[in-house]
């Protein structure tokens, strides 16, 4: 179980392990882009809405709009894929150089893909 995410993983163990460290990787994008800590992906968005520019609540409200669409795709049984571990893999290469959020639109970035490629890449190899 995640709980920052509010999941649980399931599914063929080499793409939850997968996915897992993706969820990983983007939880500490949210954490190192806005200096802050929080529970739930839910808790940090609220944490932080307020204290972000206008220009960024946009990126805030996509994240809100989103989650619950991601929520679902990571409910769902992972099946034993080459291909999804390899795409989720490629996705895991990508935002690891993003990690220090030393371009924040960059990181920002990885998140946005992340929202959008997991639903995806899940539906495309899902049994």
């Amino acid at each position: 179980m995640d709980k920052w995410w509010g999941v649980t993983l399931s599914g063929d163990k080499k793409a939850v392990k997968a996915l897992s460290e993706l969820m990983v990787i983007n939880k500490m994008l949210f954490e190192n882009l806005y200096k802050e800590k929080a529970n739930t992906i839910e808790e940090h968005v609220n944490k932080n809405y307020e204290k972000v520019p206008k220009y960024e609540r946009l990126f805030m409200d996509f994240v809100r709009e989103q989650l619950p669409n991601l929520k679902k795709y990571l409910q769902m049984n992972l099946p034993h894929s080459p291909q999804l571990i390899s795409s989720i893999k490629y996705e895991i290469y990508i935002s690891s150089a993003e990690i220090d959020c030393e371009y924040p639109f960059d990181a920002r970035g990885c998140i946005i893909t992340f929202f959008q490629r997991v639903p995806e890449i899940i539906d495309l190899y899902k049994e």
